[in-house]
C-alpha cells in the first residue's frame, strides 16, 4: 500500500520550538518537523564550499559586458542531486549547489552578496509506540542580494546540506533535489532572481512508500525561504 503525504508549511514562520506534527499516515507513523539550531560544523562546511569556488584562481576569460543580460536569469550550478541516498548523506559541497545569476556572468563577477544564510530543520517520524523510525536533520543554505554593477538582486550558494540521518531497520530514507528552475521576479531594469527548488523526501518500508514533495523558493531580495507541498 502506498500513500502520499500532503501538507503545506512556510519556513519563515517556524521558530526554535517543540516539534510540530505534520501528518499521521495509514501505517500509524506520525511525521514531525521542527526548526533546530545550525551546528558550527555545518556553517564551516558551507563556508568552505563558498571559499573554494571564490578562490579557484585567476579566471581564464575576461568578462564581456556586451554579452551580459541582467534580466535573463540562469543557473550555472546543478539542477538535481541526491541529499540522502538509502539512508546515507550524499555530500559534495564543491559541486552540489545552484545559483541565479544574470546571463553572461559568473558569481565572481557580482558583488554585495549577503553572508551565508542558514535554516536547519529536523524531520522525523514516530510509530504508535513512540519509537522514532527515522530522524533526519538538514540545512538550507544560500546567499542573496548579489548585484552586477549596482543593479539586480541575485542568488548564489543555494543548497541543502544533510547533517544527521538515523533510520530504524526496515525503513529506507531518500532525499533528493529533483529540479531547480530560475525566474526574474523584478523587471528589466531591476531584476530580482528567484530559485524554485523541488525536493522529494521518501520513506520506504515493505508495506508502504511515502513520498513528500516540496517546493522551496529562494529570492534574491530576501533572506527567508518559502516552502509549499506539491501534489
Amino acid at each position: 500500500m502506498k500513500a502520499l503525504l500532503t501538507f503545506i508549511f512556510v519556513l519563515p514562520t517556524l521558530v526554535l520550538s517543540q516539534p510540530r506534527s505534520l501528518k499521521t499516515d495509514g501505517q500509524g507513523i506520525t511525521h514531525f518537523l521542527e526548526e533546530v539550531k545550525t551546528p558550527h560544523t555545518i556553517q564551516a562546511q558551507a563556508k568552505s564550499m563558498s571559499s573554494w569556488r571564490t578562490n579557484r584562481g585567476t579566471l581564464e576569460e575576461e568578462l564581456d559586458r556586451s554579452n551580459v543580460v541582467l534580466d535573463k536569469i540562469i543557473n550555472l550550478g546543478k539542477k538535481f542531486w541526491s541529499v540522502i541516498e538509502s539512508g546515507r548523506p550524499k555530500v559534495n559541497v564543491k559541486y552540489q549547489y545552484a545559483n541565479a545569476l544574470p546571463f553572461g556572468t559568473r558569481a565572481e563577477d557580482l558583488e554585495n552578496f549577503s553572508p551565508l544564510q542558514f535554516r536547519s530543520y529536523r524531520h522525523f517520524g514516530q510509530n504508535f509506540y513512540g519509537a522514532t523510525v527515522y530522524d533526519v536533520t538538514y540545512t538550507l543554505v544560500h546567499r542573496y542580494g548579489g548585484e552586477f554593477e549596482g543593479r539586480g538582486a541575485y542568488l548564489e550558494n543555494v543548497t541543502i546540506l544533510p547533517q544527521e540521518v538515523s533510520v530504524l531497520w526496515g525503513y529506507t530514507v531518500n532525499f533528493t533535489v529533483e529540479n531547480v528552475s530560475t525566474v526574474n521576479l523584478g523587471d528589466r531594469e531591476n531584476p530580482i532572481a528567484s530559485i524554485a527548488m523541488e525536493t522529494a523526501f521518501e520513506v520506504k518500508t515493505v508495506m508502504q512508500d511515502l513520498r513528500i514533495r516540496n517546493l522551496y523558493e529562494f529570492r534574491g531580495d530576501d533572506a527567508q525561504v518559502r516552502s509549499t507541498e506539491l501534489e
